[in-house]
Formats: structure tokens, C-alpha cells, sequence
């Protein structure tokens, strides 16, 4: 019985992809807390404005405006705070990549726990205004906490 579950879990083929999005997280969450700690008084609006432009965005569109009009709001002292908040995040995000690529059950439970946690303010920034990736990010975050709850309860 038990070299049956051994099978079955090394068969798994959800969890490693499960960890490569959690390690994407992690990385991005890192890069960017890393970024925000070390320059505090960049212009964050006119950086993001000239990488989009770059990129083939249009920073004239109204999401953009938006987004740009939110980022240049923030003081030099609150990148400080997000780009900690960030580290610490992204420090949990690659804990949790590791445990389940590792197939650890502490890795399970630890991104069951932290995922869960996320919902309240996903769905508090939902209500004050649903957007297709709020939408898809905790929908995806849903099936993977249901996803590995049932992995918890079968094993």
C-alpha cells in the first residue's frame, strides 16, 4: 500500500507546475522588492512609462494613465515599506516553490495556508473593481488550494 502512494505521488504532474508558478512569483516578487529597496526616490512613473514604450505599450490608454497615476502617488518612504513587503512575500512565495517541488507536505500545507490567507483581500480588491486578471488570479489561486487540499485529505 504504501510503494502504491509512493507511485502516485512521484506520478503527480500538477505539483511541479504548481512550484514553477510559485517560483515565478517568488522571482518577480524578489526583483521587484530588491528594486524598490535599494532606490527609493527613483520616478517610478516615468521608469514604467519608458519601459512600456519600449515594450509597444501605450502609456496614453486609460489603464495605463491609471496605473501610472496610482504609482506616482507613492512616497519615497513607501518604497521602502512595499519593496520590504515585497522581499518577505517573495521570501514565501520561493518557500512554498520549494516544498512542492520537492513534494514536501509542509510545502503543501504552508501554500494552502498562505494562498488561503490571500483570498480576503483578493476578493476586497475585487469588489472595488473586478478586472479579468483579478478575476483569473483568484481563480487560479482557488483551484490550486482545492487542488492540494485534496491531495492532503487522500494521502
Amino acid at each position: 500500500m504504501h510503494e502504491l502512494a509512493d507511485t502516485s505521488i512521484r506520478k503527480d504532474r500538477l505539483l511541479p507546475w504548481i512550484a514553477a508558478e510559485r517560483a515565478f512569483r517568488a522571482v518577480v516578487l524578489l526583483a521587484v522588492g530588491l528594486v524598490l529597496v535599494t532606490h527609493p526616490h527613483a520616478n517610478w512613473a516615468s521608469e514604467i512609462s519608458r519601459v512600456a514604450e519600449h515594450l509597444g505599450l501605450d502609456p496614453k490608454s486609460n489603464w495605463f494613465k491609471k496605473l501610472i497615476d496610482k504609482i506616482s502617488k507613492i512616497k519615497a518612504n513607501q518604497d521602502v515599506v512595499f519593496g520590504l513587503a515585497a522581499l518577505v512575500y517573495g521570501a514565501l512565495e520561493g518557500a512554498e516553490a520549494y516544498g512542492l517541488w520537492k513534494r514536501r507536505r509542509w510545502g503543501e500545507w504552508l501554500t494552502v495556508l498562505a494562498t488561503s490567507l490571500f483570498f480576503i483581500p483578493e476578493i476586497w480588491e475585487l469588489a472595488k473593481s473586478a478586472t479579468l486578471l483579478k478575476i483569473g488570479a483568484l481563480l487560479v489561486n482557488i483551484v490550486v488550494v482545492a487542488y492540494l487540499l485534496w491531495r492532503l485529505r487522500r494521502d
